[in-house]
């Protein structure tokens, strides 16, 4: 998985993405009518900046910036939960397609390197059960 494939798909959508010092937060997207930018910081490893970049490119497929409802905590929180849940599951979609997750897959070590919150368990074993099942239909 390059962090350069996913910059190159997501500027396929028109986003500008770009890679700078923030202080307080790893990533935002920022969007008007006809531009939309994501601004990862730079500091980042690379898998981190993945994982950034999928978070925020749910916001942008949602339009999260553009809905005025946004700026209410309450349903801020909401749009933070589905972009998160949307890095996870794409985020194991690229990680399973390199390395298929089979019977040696270890969700905890996999969530402690992916970055993924413990409150977030049980989607991680509900995409690893449903990849193994795949996987293992393939065979």
């Amino acid at each position: 998985m390059e962090l350069s494939k996913i910059v190159k798909d997501l500027e396929n959508f028109g986003v500008t993405i770009i890679f700078c010092p923030l202080e307080d937060t790893k990533g935002q997207q920022l969007g008007a009518l006809d531009d939309s930018f994501i601004l990862i910081n730079q500091n980042l490893s690379d898998i981190e900046k993945i994982n950034v970049l999928l978070h925020e490119k749910t916001h942008l497929l949602n339009q999260d910036t553009q809905n005025s409802l946004s700026q209410n905590k309450t349903f801020s929180h909401h749009i933070e939960k589905e972009a998160e849940e949307n890095r996870i599951i794409d985020f194991m979609n690229l990680i399973n397609t390199q390395y298929p997750i089979d019977e040696n897959f270890n969700y905890l070590d996999y969530m402690q390197h992916a970055f993924i919150p413990n409150k977030f368990e049980n989607l991680v074993k509900k995409e690893a059960t449903k990849h193994f099942k795949e996987n293992k239909h393939k065979k």
